[in-house]
């Protein structure tokens, strides 16, 4: 008897392992690809800048009990994310980096929640299209280079947003009530902007002729949830009088509200209307590109998919009423890919209901050729169209965010990495260290580490690599390159750490 059991069991689990063989594979691939990806970019010196020490030392901090770290002294503290973009999910990953310490398994963690995005999209394909069309979901969330610029460079909590909202929809589609509220839960806890996705979750589930009071809940709990943060938990955790949403007294990253609510307040309308319109125009212009290819990329399906592209409005506002830096080295060309992948997920969902439209056209048609070369030609037109895209769309500018561009994969004669990562372990994690934006992410382990230029004053290390600098050589970054030349070249300083473009500074 115990035998004929095992033998169910072995078939089931056979059986299961058939039915999802298809989202297991593009699963693997992508987390095999990318993380190896992503760790030697690391390693290589081509992250990007700032965000993965920022994010790194944050999670360092908690790690050791800092659960909250703010001052107005310039250091990289300042940044907290609690403070600036309350992203509560920091603290179960802090709690997981104190058991894991190392960059390399989050940047892994992060290939992988990605590629489980593969099965809700998956088993959604399955269901409106068929199981023939199974793959087609795995093949357009795993594809957008929407989602490389997300992932590829940094270590970003808000790409858990991929997930979690491919999971919500997914369990909205089944009505499985339990798993919607649990990740609807989970996109909220990411970061401050969350309420506006799961606001386009509650309209997924109207248009799913839901009972009403599920509509409203959602609505309400993540409504409430929003503005209590913006409104009354950043400011307090800041310190701050008035409105500030996310980012710094200088940058505000939605003007809509902060200059735009007290314009409200003022009844002075037309200047409300005005910081719409001229957000969103200067972003549709400066970023053409990115709108003709991010609807080229899906082929235009969700132009065919009806109400339900209605979904995708409040994400693609989210993109086009942030401010625009022109100015700024790094909200380039490329601001609306790098920002933007948390908006795939519902492009992804009202692409697979155009295709159903489609096929069903095809179907009255009744073309001959339809069954055996319709989803050759729709495999073939999707790789081509992701690979224009990531070679010539708005992010060609830097060929350092191209995922193709496997020089990005290498090290070059000038960088030294693990003799560099040797001489940062001399620093001790209680000196203070002031470090150039690109060489961050390898000091997380320090408590106090501030953004070159701040913290000069007080720190008794100045870590600085002209790798980055080199290749960009913006008019910023010519301005700080001057500032730590004559820095080398005072007496204050001795040169603690030479090699290639790195350099280490002490404090005589």
């Amino acid at each position: 008897m115990q035998a004929i059991n095992l033998d169910g069991k072995f078939i089931r689990l056979k059986e299961i392992f058939k039915n999802n063989l298809t989202p297991l594979i593009f699963c693997v691939l992508y987390t095999a690809i990318f993380s190896i990806a992503t760790i030697l970019r690391y390693q290589t010196f081509h992250a990007a800048i700032m965000d993965m020490g920022a994010e790194m030392h944050e999670l360092f901090l908690i790690s050791k009990g800092y659960f909250y770290f703010f001052n107005t002294r310039g250091l990289l503290s300042n940044t907290s994310v609690i403070a600036s973009y309350f992203e509560i999910l920091y603290f179960p990953l802090g709690f997981i980096y104190k058991i894991i310490p190392h960059v390399s398994f989050f940047l892994i963690l992060q290939s992988f929640l990605i590629g489980i995005s593969a099965f809700p999209f998956y088993y959604i394909s399955t269901d409106l299209i068929g199981k023939k069309w199974g793959f087609v979901g795995p093949l357009l969330i795993l594809l957008n280079p929407q989602i490389h610029t997300g992932n590829l460079f940094d270590f970003h909590v808000s790409v858990f947003y991929v997930t979690f909202i491919s999971y919500a929809l997914y369990f909205a589609l089944k009505n499985k009530l339990f798993y919607l509220y649990l990740f609807s839960f989970l996109t909220l806890i990411v970061k401050v902007d969350s309420f506006l996705y799961v606001t386009s979750i509650a309209i997924f589930i109207f248009l799913l002729n839901y009972k009403k009071k599920h509509v409203i809940t959602l609505l309400v709990l993540s409504w409430s949830y929003g503005m209590l943060t913006i409104f009354y938990i950043i400011p307090h955790l800041r310190n701050t009088s008035g409105l500030i949403l996310i980012g710094n007294e200088k940058y505000i990253f939605m003007p809509i509200l902060t200059t735009g609510i007290n314009d409200i307040k003022n009844i002075n309308i037309l200047e409300f209307i005005n910081v719409i319109v001229s957000t969103v125009f200067k972003n549709i212009t400066y970023n053409f590109k990115f709108l003709f290819y991010l609807l080229a990329s899906l082929v235009f399906l969700p132009l065919f998919s009806k109400k339900y592209i209605v979904i995708t409005i409040i994400p693609i506002l989210v993109c086009w009423l942030v401010k625009f830096y022109p100015q700024h080295f790094y909200y380039g060309p490329f601001f609306m890919l790098q920002y933007s992948y948390y908006i795939v997920p519902f492009f992804v969902l009202a692409s697979l209901y155009g295709l159903k439209n489609i096929l069903g056209y095809v179907n009255k048609i009744n073309l001959k050729f339809k069954s055996r070369y319709l989803s050759l030609i729709f495999v073939v037109c999707i790789l081509f169209t992701t690979f224009v895209i990531q070679n010539y769309g708005s992010i060609m500018n830097w060929s350092s965010f191209n995922v193709f561009n496997l020089k990005n994969y290498t090290y070059k004669k000038n960088m030294y990495q693990n003799s560099l990562i040797s001489a940062l372990k001399k620093i001790k994690p209680q000196d203070y260290v002031s470090s150039s934006q690109f060489i961050g992410s390898h000091l997380y382990n320090h408590y106090y580490l501030a953004i070159f230029p701040h913290g000069i004053s007080i720190s008794k290390y100045i870590v600085f690599s002209t790798c980055y600098f080199n290749r960009y050589r913006k008019k910023k970054d010519i301005r700080l390159l001057n500032i730590f030349n004559n820095l080398k070249n005072s007496k204050r300083y001795i040169i603690f750490y030479k090699k290639g473009c790195n350099t280490v500074l002490k404090l005589r």
